[in-house]
């Protein structure tokens, strides 16, 4: 099965030739990092990330997440290591890069008052991609995606503080400690198939749960933040 990151890779090519394209298909956004200018340039270091994050599914897939480095990566990949470290400081830089997109639309997507359909599709992806996701979501993978999901959720949170006029004190980062343990912690049980649902449901779960939570996070206790 195609892992997650094999499955982004394959679309960089038409997300950086032709980004309008890639909106009208429904195509998520995929692998972000600065690239070399210059038609060629682009071509090589496309070809040699998409080479790399293709290796590190791979082995994330056979070994799992502890059990390989970035010699590994490289050599799978049959690219030099001086390469990997030219687009990646480490592995878990590789692997927060590779899913920053899709952690990013849940953390964003998770604090608007409207379900946005991109969340739906991030979902659905998981649940097609499932094996690898459960395998990220386990051990040194799972620590280093939720620091990354924490991360795009406390910049979420700010900005709805910021959109709602709140004047709550609450540390928005503690906030999206929680929020962000439950997000994952919902994702694993579903996609180790506890839960069965579709993933419409998931969505609107997450949505409504996570949006709720703020909300009564920046409002519902009053001036109790404002005095931490």
């Amino acid at each position: 099965m195609m892992a997650l990151l094999r499955d982004c890779v394959r679309k960089i090519l038409d997300d950086h030739v032709d980004l309008s394209r890639s909106k009208r298909r429904a195509v998520l956004p995929d692998i972000k990092g600065n690239l070399p200018e210059g038609p060629s340039g682009d071509r090589r270091a496309r070809r040699s990330r998409a080479a790399l994050t293709a290796a590190f599914a791979d082995l994330a897939l056979e070994r799992g997440y502890s059990g390989f480095g970035v010699n590994d990566v490289a050599e799978r990949a049959a690219v030099g290591r001086s390469t990997l470290y030219t687009h990646f400081s480490g592995m878990d830089d590789l692997l927060a890069k590779s899913l920053d997109t899709h952690l990013s639309t849940i953390a964003r997507c998770t604090v608007k008052p409207d379900m946005e359909p991109e969340l739906e599709r991030v979902i659905s992806h998981f649940w097609q991609q499932r094996r690898f996701a459960r395998t990220m979501l386990q051990g040194d993978a799972g620590l280093a995606i939720s620091r990354l999901l924490v991360s795009r959720l406390e910049e979420a949170l700010v900005g709805l503080r910021s959109a709602q006029g709140s004047r709550s004190a609450l540390p928005m980062s503690l906030l999206a400690e929680q929020l962000g343990a439950g997000q994952l912690a919902l994702l694993g049980t579903w996609l180790a198939g506890r839960a069965p649902a579709s993933p419409n449901i998931v969505a609107r779960l997450l949505h409504r749960t996570t949006y709720a939570a703020a909300l009564a996070s920046l409002y519902g206790c009053g001036s109790v933040w404002r005095r931490c």
